[in-house]
């Protein structure tokens, strides 16, 4: 917590920050904003000024009384200000560029309110500020969440609300996702500092305070922000988690000097995030509904239940060119105790992001990932296998203990071919987890025989084939501890080469020539003969898909 004293003094800065308009434009004299505030003189006439205008004055001049007198009448009152000298000025309309220029000559700050502001609401805010300072800082933070809250409801978007706390706090105003990735930035102007290395910095979760890294732990926390020294030369961070639901979906920075870090931006970060909450909340919800139509959509092209003229209209509401060829892609997580489909889903999707090409991205039935990649044209494929690659890297960095096994056809060259591709990269899944594979995503057009296996394995006599022929090598496996199904794999894999199969199962030569002869014998299947065989192969990669293997 910052515990900063209550200044007596109060300067042009504190009066734009915590008086005026957030909107407020300085026009002249914005190097001189320290100009310390005695007291303010509210003008109804130009008369005997000397009698109503002191040393330290803010003068705010009403649009009516602006219009009372010429630029050139009005240059020469300035003049009579800065000698005073005062504080600064407000005025209600647009200012003359010649008055402008001998401000800013003088070094009188100049403030332009926007024009529907009552002049009463100025005259209550500047008063309450020079009489109290917290109670003013207070009700400007309630303001700047009103604002806040405002803009989120119109759509102004996260971008538009970091510019208004910056320029409020004078200060960097970041929001970051859940994965620490800049969702909005706002820098001001005299941050004088190596922008990357402190993007950088910002960028690390680990520089996140303990108890936020959690993101449910965050939202349950009692305290609403936290003050931090920056691994980067004289800065400092006031952060606040922006809680929506049961967990942290970003986070909200202030960035400045550790001096300079005050209560107004304390209450700027903590109204700011919960109105950032608001906005976080409406994209989501946003994003739930098309990601439902999407799937909906999805689900009934692959299902068939979409006629193809009601496919094509549709397809406009996706955001995404359904007419440009597509890779089809599906994962799955092998094993147990892994994690869910949706935090999958999640991955993918960040990694989508920064990724060259568009696709689609449905959670099927709870059952699988699917991904819809879209291609430039029916030749490129470098771009789908650069996604591979790097999802492969990120499952390994997140979840090393996990295995994610995938499959992939295409190219689709349209929407009814969809359904087509699904199906063959689903089933090149199927049998890369089946069969091992140590790809992680299998290509159906590398499974070779499998695609004709697969489609076989399921009748009785196949399965009976199998048992038949595989089963007494299996029997004697169990019974004697042996290893003669993985024997006659090592021999198959090596094309029948007794020295390489041999040296693949670290075993001599003789013993390999032992177990053989002993699989030929309950097999009843000659080596040498070719159809017998080819039988055995086939017979071995029958058994190879069973479920249980």
């Amino acid at each position: 917590m910052i515990n900063q004293p209550i200044l007596s003094e109060v300067n042009i800065g504190d009066v734009l920050r915590l008086a005026l308009p957030l909107n407020t434009i300085v026009v002249a004299g914005e190097t001189h904003t320290r100009n310390n505030v005695s007291w303010f003189a509210l003008l109804s006439t130009w008369q005997t000024l000397e009698d109503h205008v002191h040393s330290g004055d803010l003068v705010i001049i009403p649009t009516w009384v602006q219009q009372q007198i010429s630029v050139s009448n009005m240059a020469t009152h300035v003049e009579f200000f800065a000698k005073l000298p005062i504080a600064g000025l407000v005025f209600f309309q647009e200012v003359p560029e010649a008055v402008i220029k001998l401000a800013n000559s003088l070094q009188t700050p100049i403030m332009v309110v926007p024009a529907e502001t009552r002049v009463r609401d100025i005259h209550r805010n500047i008063a309450a500020l020079l009489i109290d300072r917290s109670a003013a800082t207070t009700e400007r933070g309630l303001q700047l969440y009103r604002r806040l809250s405002d803009m989120s409801r119109e759509g102004q978007g996260l971008d538009a609300m970091t510019d208004v706390m910056a320029k409020l706090t004078g200060k960097l105003v970041l929001v970051q996702d859940k994965r620490l990735e800049v969702q909005a930035i706002s820098w001001p102007r005299n941050m004088d500092i190596d922008r990357q290395l402190l993007l950088d910095a910002l960028a690390q979760r680990e520089e996140l305070p303990a108890v936020l890294r959690n993101r449910k732990a965050a939202a349950k926390a009692r305290q609403s922000y936290w003050q931090q020294l920056l691994p980067v030369e004289n800065m400092a961070r006031l952060i606040s988690p922006i809680v929506s639901g049961d967990r942290a979906r970003g986070y909200l920075s202030v960035v400045g000097r550790p001096s300079e870090l005050d209560l107004l931006d304390s209450l700027t970060v903590e109204h700011g995030a919960a109105a950032c909450a608001l906005e976080m909340a409406k994209a989501k919800a946003v994003s739930e509904a098309k990601k439902a139509l999407r799937g909906d959509f999805l689900e009934g092209i692959l299902v068939g239940t979409i006629p193809e003229a009601e496919m094509q209209r549709l397809s406009g509401r996706l955001d995404h060119d359904t007419q440009q060829p597509h890779t089809v892609l599906t994962f799955s997580w092998v094993g147990a105790d892994v994690p869910s489909l949706r935090r999958l889903e999640t991955t993918i999707n960040w990694l989508l992001r920064n990724h060259s090409r568009p696709a689609l991205v449905h959670v099927y039935g709870n059952q699988h990932v699917c991904v819809f990649h879209g291609l430039k044209d029916d030749e490129e494929t470098e771009t789908t296998l650069d996604f591979t690659r790097r999802l492969h890297e990120q499952i390994e960095a997140e979840f090393p203990e996990k295995l994610l096994i995938g499959g992939m056809s295409g190219p689709a060259k349209d929407l009814t071919e969809w359904p087509r591709r699904y199906h063959e990269a689903l089933q090149a899944m199927e049998l890369g987890e089946r069969l091992k594979l140590s790809n992680f995503v299998v290509d159906f057009s590398s499974l070779g025989v499998y695609r004709l296996l697969g489609e076989l394995e399921d009748l009785p006599v196949v399965k009976e084939f199998t048992e038949q022929v595989i089963g007494p090598l299996v029997a004697y496996d169990i019974q004697h501890r042996g290893s003669l199904v993985q024997t006659i794999d090592a021999y198959f894999a090596h094309h029948g080469n007794i020295s390489q199969t041999a040296e693949s199962l670290f075993v001599h030569r003789n013993t390999l020539l032992y177990r053989l002869d002993r699989i030929q014998e309950l097999t009843e299947h000659d080596l040498n003969q070719a159809d017998m065989k080819l039988a055995l192969q086939l017979a071995l990669k029958f058994w190879q898909l069973r479920p249980e293997e």
